[in-house]
């Protein structure tokens, strides 16, 4: 078996900065790129002493990883140990992707991370399918969290009536400039189908954005529905803003005081 150690310094440093990166995404902590590369110095010095430690190997990784996520500042004690549990997990998790990788093709792993070098490809690929899986994992727990709030819906003017999905946003607090009632914003498809099928009476309704202000064009509803498991929440002679493009998964996009606790 030839050993390579510059895979080492090379190797545990990219796989320490992949755990880190996605430590911190998963915890929508402030990713610092100083720090992120510090902390996964850190983790490779460790690595390299590693063959020399003989006892309490163990409790040697665990130092390691208290060390690696000690770098990165710190709120609380119980925000330190979360995010380092969730390294030593993502760690682990890893760990065990490339090991089964290299049973499967039966390729010796030497040490903490040396191995033949031949032998680096199982090492990407076992990288690559953990990033992909904590990805998915990732994503799906995102738009789990996203379905608490999303409600059934219902829009009624004149001889429009359509069941719309909406979507509660606690940062919209549209209101009608003249009689100061929330709005909700509705997407540039239903809006404009809105408008072509009923000719609404049109005026502008100005809203903040990052780029300044703009007016957006706005009309009033007869009846809006917003059902829940709480019940259903009925406002009549509502204001319906429409937005200047589509949305993703919804089709309304609700006012902060028309759900919420509400709901």
């Amino acid at each position: 078996m030839k050993i390579y150690i510059e895979y080492l310094f090379i190797d545990n440093t990219a796989l320490n900065l992949l755990i880190l990166y996605l430590t911190l995404a998963t915890l929508r902590e402030k990713i610092d790129a100083k720090r992120l590369f510090l902390s996964a110095l850190i983790g490779t010095a460790f690595a390299f002493l590693l063959p020399f430690v003989k006892y309490f190997s163990i409790l040697y990784k665990a130092a390691a990883a208290f060390l690696m996520t000690a770098v990165f500042k710190n709120k609380t004690f119980k925000a330190y140990l979360l995010r380092t549990v969730v390294f030593i997990a993502y760690s682990f998790f890893l760990g065990g992707v490339i090991s089964g990788l290299f049973n499967l093709k039966s390729e010796g792993i030497a040490g903490a991370a040396v191995y033949n070098g031949d032998a680096v490809s199982l090492t990407v690929l076992g990288a690559s399918v953990f990033f992909v899986l904590i990805r998915k994992l990732f994503l799906l727990g995102r738009e789990r969290r996203r379905a608490r709030y999303y409600y059934k819906t219902k829009l009624v003017l004149k001889g429009f009536c359509r069941e719309l999905t909406g979507y509660y946003d606690s940062g919209n607090k549209l209101y009608d400039a003249n009689d100061h009632t929330p709005a909700v914003i509705l997407s540039a498809e239903i809006g404009e189908e809105i408008v072509a099928a009923e000719s609404p009476e049109i005026f502008g309704l100005e809203v903040g954005t990052v780029g300044g202000k703009k007016t957006l064009k706005a009309f009033k509803v007869d009846k809006f529905w917003i059902y829940s498991e709480k019940g259903v929440n009925i406002i009549d002679n509502m204001t319906a803003a429409i937005a200047d493009g589509s949305f993703k998964n919804f089709t309304v996009l609700l006012h902060s005081e028309m759900c919420g606790e509400k709901c």
